[in-house]
């Protein structure tokens, strides 16, 4: 005789397989214990198995029930977020974003105040990470990411802030002289650089006057960060002279807690995006409100340098 199971027992099954009991599996349910103990009798009758040991109080699985467990498991959980992604949501304007913690601590934490003000019905929610979330699968909306674009298969991108890399200290250090020129005299001052973009210091140097050759012999930087913004931080505090994008720091130098530590800027190929599936961007106009005022921002004058 063929198996066969209905849905109904199927989703009664994995319930309590994870909640490791019929009760709490009924109240998940919405159903009472013994119409959950009914779906599971009829489901291992009509799969001819025994899908819990016995004794266990329907707490413990077979080898049949574990590998069923493993087949059908992730597929109630791709119903459950389909269902979900359709629902409104409480209050209307929710925008979950998954963002780069540097580019939410410089750019857009110290912007959130004229979001607030321009569309205060519009609730944001920023998590970050250097994870590139899965937008069909997460609980996202929208990301910000760095890249060079577009090139996020099943995505639509924005561009938003182009990259250039400039070299940014606080007041104190340069007091009473102009920022350094050659490659030289930026290398006698103490640098901080930032671990995860190695890359920076060195296209930054080769840039400059004698920066092939200063490169070479270049000393180590005088501090080491995990992030640039933490790098950003340690200049505004004078411990040394730092290379970021300039859009990360533009209010940080119209307000003169840094000062450019070199003339020279180096435009890059990469920059940030803004990024989200097309069909949420059609269903839902928050997600589309959250860009087009991040579009607003960065066409500020000074935003990015």
């Amino acid at each position: 005789m063929q198996p066969h199971a209905s849905p109904r027992a199927l989703r009664a099954f994995v319930e309590v397989a994870r909640r490791g009991g019929v009760a709490p599996a009924a109240q998940r349910l919405g159903v009472t214990p013994s119409a959950v103990s009914h779906l599971l009798r009829e489901l291992e009758a009509g799969l001819g198995l025994a899908l819990f040991q016995p004794g266990s109080g329907r707490a413990a699985l077979t080898e049949p029930g574990m590998r069923l467990l493993r087949g059908i498991g992730d597929a109630f959980d791709t119903i459950d977020h389909a269902v979900a992604d359709l629902a409104p949501r409480p209050g209307g304007g929710e925008v979950r974003v998954s963002t780069l913690s540097t580019f939410a601590t410089l750019w857009l934490v110290p912007r959130l105040a004229r979001l607030q003000a321009t569309e205060p019905a519009l609730r944001v929610l920023v998590a970050t990470g250097t994870r590139p979330v899965d937008l069909a699968a997460e609980p996202f909306d929208c990301a910000i990411r760095w890249g060079r674009g577009p090139t996020w298969p099943g995505l639509e991108a924005t561009r938003l802030l182009p990259e250039t890399l400039i070299a940014v200290a606080g007041p104190a250090l340069l007091v009473g002289g102009p920022a350094p020129e050659a490659a030289a005299e930026l290398l006698r001052l103490p640098r901080i650089a930032a671990r995860s973009r190695p890359e920076d210091w060195p296209m930054l140097i080769s840039a400059l006057p004698g920066g092939p050759e200063a490169g070479v012999l270049a000393p180590p930087p005088s501090l080491v960060f995990e992030t640039r913004a933490l790098a950003v931080r340690a200049a505004v505090a004078g411990l040394g002279v730092a290379v970021v994008d300039a859009a990360l720091v533009a209010d940080a130098l119209q307000d003169g807690h840094l000062v450019r530590g070199s003339p020279v800027a180096v435009p890059r190929p990469e920059a940030h995006f803004f990024v989200a599936r097309p069909q949420a961007l059609a269903r839902d106009p928050h997600p589309r409100r959250f860009r087009d005022w991040l579009l607003a921002e960065a066409a500020v004058p000074g935003a990015a340098l």
